[in-house]
């Protein structure tokens, strides 16, 4: 799968518009940062061909794929979330996989067919943490989007066990989110 310059753009241009469309105090230094200095846009959702997104732009367009689907789940089940929680939740859900991929550069200099990319993670803190207290250095999270984006893997988190009861009490839409996330890895990201 190959995302051509323009559809690079087109997210681009899409997730920033949405993210301003917020008015969130410190919006544009999150997206200043973003566009500046991670690879966001053009980062791949994943380090191997057999998961979603494992291609340049993966990222922006499995985020962009999160928010559409999620959108469309917030409204039909009445979740109680306001436009903003939808947007600011679904496009920065994975902002852990800023500056996190790097091609997989084998010994003769080919890039891995096997796995294109390898992790390399400077700042080691989890997932959907991560993702929550980068976005925080930026923009205040409502309680529902600090819940939303630390736990979108739902039932793939360990201590989904322990704490997943008590995440669906504080943040009903918990499950409809880890819902949009996988439906969207699974039919939307190399649906082009």
């Amino acid at each position: 799968m190959k995302l051509t310059k323009k559809q690079l753009k087109e997210n681009q241009a899409g997730i920033c518009q949405l993210l301003r469309e917020t008015e969130r105090e410190g919006i544009e230094d999150l997206i200043g940062w973003m566009e500046d200095e991670t690879d966001f846009f053009t980062a791949p959702a994943s380090s191997k061909p057999e998961r979603h997104g494992c291609h340049e732009g993966g990222l922006a367009n499995h985020s962009a794929n999160v928010y559409a689907v999620f959108e469309q789940k917030a409204r039909q089940y009445g979740l109680g979330l306001t436009d903003d929680e939808i947007v600011i939740a679904s496009l920065l859900h994975d902002l852990c996989k800023a500056n996190f991929y790097t091609p997989n550069t084998l010994k003769n200099g080919k890039i891995s067919e096997a796995k294109p990319y390898a992790i390399e993670d400077a700042f080691p803190m989890g997932h959907g943490e991560k993702s929550a207290y980068l976005a925080s250095k930026y923009i205040p999270l409502t309680n529902n989007e600090a819940l939303l984006i630390r736990w979108h893997m739902g039932p793939f988190e360990k201590e989904w066990e322990f704490y997943g009861d008590k995440v669906k009490k504080a943040c009903p839409a918990i499950v409809a989110f880890h819902h949009a996330d996988h439906e969207a890895s699974t039919y939307l990201d190399e649906k082009l």
